[in-house]
């Protein structure tokens, strides 16, 4: 379940990417204004990655396929990602309600299990799409694909360690080590 929960987040970041990419890029004939673009600030930017298509060196049909997969998959995620964002609301309205604890846990408990079937599909939407972009790679870009996804994994392993409580663990506060 780890593996395909990365393994997801992996395929959501190489697929996004280059969508991103191509909404925050200006066009060839639009030039940057300077001044706006050092008065923009981002707190948490990510480090500068080389883009997608350019490390694996795509020809441009296969740039042309390839965003027409991405446009495919994100048209196709996109009503699940809604109604994940409704169901999350839903709990978190009944969490803020009057309701006994009880009642509130008896009516979160089904849109818990339909939120975990909303993500299963979007994780077969995201398997479906890299399936269909490898297809149109050749040998020696899988082989580059695949060390990409590698490193999207450590990244992931180092910038996303697990927060474990103390009181999960057996913690006993009157133990001294």
């Amino acid at each position: 379940m780890k593996k395909s929960l990365v393994l997801a987040a992996i395929a959501t970041m190489i697929l996004s990417q280059s969508i991103s990419y191509a909404a925050t890029t200006p066009a060839a004939d639009q030039q940057p204004n300077a001044k706006t673009e050092q008065t923009k600030v981002c707190p948490k930017k990510m480090p500068e990655r080389p883009k997608l298509d350019d490390r694996l060196n795509l020809t441009e049909e296969q740039r042309q396929k390839a965003h027409e997969i991405r446009m495919k998959g994100h048209e196709q995620i996109k009503p699940v990602f809604e109604q994940i964002k409704a169901k999350k609301q839903e709990i978190k309205e009944i969490k803020m309600s009057n309701l006994s604890e009880e009642k509130k846990q008896k009516k979160i408990e089904p849109l818990k299990n339909d939120l975990r079937k909303l993500k299963t599909e979007v994780r077969k939407i995201h398997e479906e799409n890299m399936k269909e972009f490898e297809a149109i790679l050749t040998p020696e870009q899988k082989a580059e694909f695949e060390k990409i996804k590698q490193q999207g994994r450590e990244n992931f392993k180092k910038h996303h360690k697990r927060h474990h409580h103390p009181m999960k663990q057996g913690f006993n506060p009157d133990v001294k080590k």
